[in-house]
């Protein structure tokens, strides 16, 4: 792997981007809590879900056009404005994105829609693997260098979390769309960290 960042340019690399890097911090907490809650049964954790994946796409969309979006909470309308700067071939996950958004709309029962794009009704864990594999998507496709990327909290928390903290048992447990990608991860991960800090 070829690395283009030392320390110093990932340091700035950082401030210029700080829009997106904050954006991917907030996503990973929200989405670690949302799978938390949805492996327990909460409701509330599909409302997480459909906020990480909203604060991941705004993140991916500043970096592609360098707009800071501070509205817009519904991921299918910003997969679609994605889609007009880029085309991150995401439209097979059209469903899960509008079915993100009304769990989002649930929030409020007056604004919950009966019946979700696919047909189906309230919410249901079964659907947990395609919003893992949703995200690990757009956390790989990230347009971030490889030497900021991978020392994002994100990968942190899956392959050195914090011994007083939960959320590396809470990305892994029960994570097939993780599982799948682990052994590569890791080795980015190890990888990079060897690069910046020669260890």
């Amino acid at each position: 792997m070829n690395y283009s960042l030392d320390k110093n340019g990932a340091m700035e690399w950082g401030v210029k981007h700080q829009y997106a890097n904050m954006r991917f911090f907030d996503a990973t907490n929200d989405y670690t809590a949302a799978r938390c809650c949805i492996l327990n049964g909460l409701f509330s954790g599909f409302a997480l879900a459909t906020q990480a994946t909203e604060k991941l796409l705004k993140a991916i969309i500043f970096l592609e056009t360098s707009e800071k979006m501070r509205t817009c909470h519904d991921p299918y309308k910003l997969k679609e404005k994605l889609k007009k700067a880029k085309d991150y071939d995401l439209d097979s996950f059209d469903n899960t994105l509008k079915k993100l958004n009304d769990h989002y709309l649930a929030r409020y029962h007056e604004d919950s829609p009966r019946i979700h794009a696919d047909g189906s009704s309230g919410a249901s864990s079964e659907e947990l693997p395609i919003i893992d594999e949703l995200w690990f998507i757009l956390a790989e496709k990230l347009p971030m260098p490889d030497e900021i990327k991978y020392r994002m909290k994100l990968f942190a928390d899956l392959f050195e979390p914090n011994p007083g903290w939960s959320n590396g048992f809470w990305l892994t447990k029960n994570n097939l769309a993780f599982d799948r990608r682990k052994e590569i991860l890791s080795k980015k991960y190890t990888d990079v960290y060897k690069y910046l800090y020669g260890k």
